[in-house]
C-alpha cells in the first residue's frame, strides 16, 4: 500500500476532504476522515515546509466556496492563512507528543481533546466564533445533531476528531507494522459505539413532542439591497413602504411577534424619532410586538451606519434597543456596547441578536442562562453562505433548548423549534412575498447543555491536567531515585 505513504497522494486526498467539508457543497462523510491523510503524512515524517503552504492553500480554496458579493477574496486569503497555520501547529504538536510523551498521554485522546479545546476557545473568544467547529459539517443530520443538547457542538466535534485519529492509527499500524495494537482497536470500537449511542439518543428525542404552548411569529424580508436603498431615495421609500406593509400583513395572518431582517430599512438620523413613533403606532394598532431592525445613516454621503434593532411591545413602548455587537471584518457600521439579555414578555422570556452576534458562544450562553425560550435574529447573508449560516444558528437552538426565528436578507429565513425542526422556511433567492408566518414553542426546554454548559471541554482540561500530573510525578520520582 505504498500509495498511502506517498506525500503527494496524502496531501491530495487531504486537500479534497478539506475543500468539501463544511460550508457550501459540504460532503458530511468527509469530516469523519478529514484528518487521516494529514495525520499519516506527519507520522511518516514528511516535511512540514510542504505541509504548511499546502494547508494554507487548501483552506483558501475551501473558503472560496462562500465568496460572493459582499464577501471578497482577501477575506478568504486571510482566513485560509489563519486556519492553515493553526492546523499545522496542531499536527506538529500531536506528532511531538506522540513521539516523546506517549507514555503519559494517549496520542488519540490528546489530538481529540486538543482540537475540542481550540474550538471552544474560538467559539468564546475569537472573532471567528463557531465558524471553525467541525460539528458544522453535520448540519443536515438532524438525528445526530440532537447530541449537542447533551455535549454541545464541541462534544460532537470531539467524536468526529476521535474517529479520525483512531482510524489513522489503525491504518498506520496495519500498513507499517503489520499488526494492530489492542488499544487501537479499543479506541475505534469505543468511538463508533459512542456515535451509535448518539444516533439512538437523537432518534428517541425527535420522537417526543416539545411541551408547552406555542405562539405565531413572523419573519419579514426585504428584496432590496442595502446599496440600492442607500444610493437611491426613491428605492429607499419603496423599501420602507413594502416592509411596513409586510408587517401589517403578517399581523393579519395571526403573527404576535414580527421580526425584520438586518438593516431592513434605512433611516436618516434626524428622522429616527418620527420613524420609531410610526412603528409604535403600527404595533399598537395591530396588537403585535415588532423587532424593527434598521440602519441609521450617520453621514450624508458616507456608507457608514448604526446597525441596530428596536424591540417595540404591543402597547407601543420600547422593550430594548440593541446594536450589533460582533462585526464582520470591514463591515461599515459603528460599534456600541449593548446589554445582552432575555426579556420577560406576556408570552414568556425571549431574546434578540443581530446576525453574526449569534455565532458567539458568549451571547448564546447568556440567553440560555436567562431562560430565553425564543431568540429572534435579524440577519443579512449572501448567496455563498446560504443556507449554511441559518443552519448554524439552529444548532445553537438545539444546544440551548430554545426556538430560533431568523429573518434573513439574501438568505434563508426560518422558524425552528428547540429540536431544530423547521416550522417554516423562506429563501429570499426564490420567488415569494417575503412574509413567513408559523407557530413555534416559546417555552424554554432544559437540556444537559443548558445546565452544565460546555462540560465536555471541562473533561478535556481534566484529561490534560491528569496527564501533566503524571508527567510531573514521573520527573520528580526519577530525580529522587537518581539522588539516592
Amino acid at each position: 500500500m505504498s500509495y498511502l505513504s506517498n506525500q503527494w497522494i496524502l496531501l491530495s486526498l487531504g486537500g479534497l476532504f478539506v475543500c468539501f467539508t463544511g460550508m457550501k457543497w459540504n460532503v458530511p462523510i468527509f469530516a469523519w476522515i478529514l484528518f487521516i491523510p494529514f495525520l499519516r503524512y506527519v507520522r511518516l515524517g514528511h516535511p512540514f515546509k510542504i505541509l504548511l503552504p499546502s494547508l494554507i492553500l487548501f483552506q483558501i480554496i475551501s473558503t472560496l466556496r462562500i465568496v460572493s458579493e459582499p464577501f471578497h477574496l482577501w477575506i478568504a486569503i486571510f482566513s485560509g492563512i489563519q486556519a492553515g497555520i493553526l492546523f499545522t501547529f496542531i499536527l506538529w504538536l500531536w506528532n511531538f507528543v506522540r513521539i516523546r510523551y506517549q507514555k503519559f498521554v494517549s496520542p488519540i485522546l490528546f489530538f481529540s481533546f486538543l482540537c475540542c479545546i481550540f474550538e471552544w476557545f474560538g467559539g468564546y473568544f475569537s472573532d471567528l466564533g463557531v465558524w471553525g467547529m467541525l460539528a458544522n459539517s453535520q448540519l443536515g443530520n438532524l438525528i445526530l445533531l440532537q447530541s449537542v443538547s447533551l455535549i454541545g457542538a464541541t462534544g460532537l466535534s470531539f467524536f468526529i476528531y476521535l474517529i479520525n485519529v483512531s482510524l489513522e492509527q489503525v491504518l498506520s499500524e496495519t500498513f507499517d507494522e503489520a499488526k494492530v495494537q489492542r488499544q487501537s482497536i479499543f479506541y475505534v470500537m469505543v468511538s463508533f459505539l459512542f456515535v451509535l449511542l448518539l444516533y439512538f439518543y437523537g432518534t428517541f428525542r425527535l420522537s417526543r413532542p416539545i411541551p408547552g404552548e406555542q405562539i405565531k411569529v413572523a419573519t419579514i424580508t426585504t428584496k432590496y439591497a442595502i446599496g440600492s436603498i442607500f444610493s437611491d431615495a426613491n428605492t429607499n421609500t419603496k423599501n420602507t413602504q413594502v416592509t411596513l406593509y409586510q408587517t401589517t400583513q403578517a399581523a393579519k395572518e395571526g403573527a404576535k411577534v414580527v421580526v425584520w431582517n438586518e438593516g431592513a430599512i434605512l433611516v436618516k438620523k434626524e428622522e429616527e424619532p418620527a420613524f420609531l413613533d410610526l412603528i409604535s403606532k403600527i404595533a399598537k394598532e395591530n396588537n403585535i410586538e415588532i423587532i424593527a431592525a434598521y440602519i441609521v445613516q450617520l453621514k450624508e454621503s458616507e456608507f457608514f451606519f448604526d446597525n441596530k434593532l428596536v424591540w417595540i411591545a404591543l402597547d407601543g413602548t420600547i422593550r430594548q434597543t440593541y446594536f450589533k455587537q460582533f462585526l464582520v471584518p470591514g463591515e461599515p457600521v459603528s460599534k456600541y456596547q449593548s446589554e445582552i439579555k432575555a426579556i420577560q414578555t406576556q408570552y414568556g422570556k425571549m431574546s434578540v441578536a443581530i446576525c453574526y452576534d449569534y455565532d458567539s458562544l458568549r451571547v448564546t450562553e447568556i440567553h440560555s442562562k436567562e431562560g430565553s425560550g425564543i431568540t429572534f435574529i435579524p440577519a443579512s447573508d449572501w448567496l455563498g453562505i446560504n443556507p449554511f449560516h441559518t443552519e448554524m444558528a439552529v444548532l445553537r437552538g438545539i444546544e440551548n433548548g430554545s426556538s430560533i426565528v431568523r429573518s434573513t436578507r439574501d438568505g434563508l429565513s426560518g422558524i425552528f423549534d428547540a429540536y431544530g425542526r423547521a416550522k417554516g422556511t423562506l429563501d429570499s433567492f426564490e420567488s415569494n412575498d417575503g412574509v413567513l408566518v408559523s407557530s413555534v414553542p416559546f417555552t424554554k426546554f432544559d437540556t444537559l447543555y443548558t445546565q452544565y454548559g460546555n462540560w465536555f471541554v471541562g473533561v478535556a482540561f481534566l484529561y490534560f491536567t491528569l496527564s501533566f500530573s503524571r508527567f510531573l510525578f514521573s520527573i520528580i520520582k526519577s530525580r529522587i531515585i537518581t539522588k539516592l
